[in-house]
């Protein structure tokens, strides 16, 4: 038998060839990609963007770790980034067939991935925080989309009703991202429903990471098996 794929050193991804595809409407919750390299889901068998797929490698104990930043040493075994694809992966032990050795992939794999997706964007949201370009509650959004600032909103998954239609109404982009609980914590409240980010500038670009990010978080939620 094979030694397991050890996370040690960084190497070219199996199958990689051009992107010649165009992405239109077909996951409109996910950010277009760019052209560029596809990977191939080891469930599915689909070609796809790294963008749109969930890179594991093996770590030292032999253990499938999720690489969301595609850095990680070691050969990638690529999912769909979808909660049932991984679901799947874990259940029919794709993950071992991918790397051509017994690995372990935990149970709860598809729930660390999710919350992975979700630390990204608040991690995001929170430096756009501290650097004094994300505010919270609904009368400081209405007062930075007043002065021509908002470039992104972001609301709590609870967010319905009035707040939610007058903020749809203004055409900005839109993204939910995690509870009110959630938002909360990252603007050192209790809760949050409401969230605008300024504009992007030379500073940095937070509007497309976060919106980036919270999409593709949503869209793992969105295929889940359960």
């Amino acid at each position: 038998m094979k030694p397991p794929m050890a996370a040690t050193r960084r190497r070219p991804e199996d199958g990689e060839k051009p992107l010649a595809l165009a992405y239109s409407m077909t996951e409109p919750h996910l950010p277009a990609p760019v052209a560029g390299p596809v990977r191939t889901c080891i469930v599915t068998g689909a070609e796809r963007a790294p963008e749109r797929m969930v890179r594991f490698v093996v770590g030292p104990e032999g253990d499938v770790v999720p690489d969301l930043a595609r850095q990680l040493p070691g050969r990638g075994m690529w999912v769909t980034a979808e909660r049932s694809a991984i679901e799947q992966a874990v259940a029919r032990k794709l993950f071992s067939k991918a790397a051509r050795a017994q690995v372990k992939a935990a149970d709860d794999l598809a729930d660390r991935v999710g919350r992975l997706l979700l630390e990204r964007p608040l991690g995001d949201l929170s430096r756009a925080r501290r650097a004094g370009r994300a505010v919270a509650g609904f009368v400081r959004v209405e007062q930075m989309m007043g002065h021509g600032r908002a470039g992104l909103l972001i609301v709590a998954e609870e967010a319905d009703g009035d707040g939610l239609a007058k903020l749809t109404k203004t055409g900005l982009p839109l993204e939910r991202l995690g509870t009110k609980e959630i938002l909360g914590g990252v603007f050192g409240r209790d809760q949050a429903v409401y969230v605008a980010v300024a504009r992007d500038d030379a500073s940095g670009q937070f509007i497309q990471r976060i919106a980036g990010g919270a999409a593709r978080w949503r869209g793992y939620r969105l295929n889940s098996a359960g």
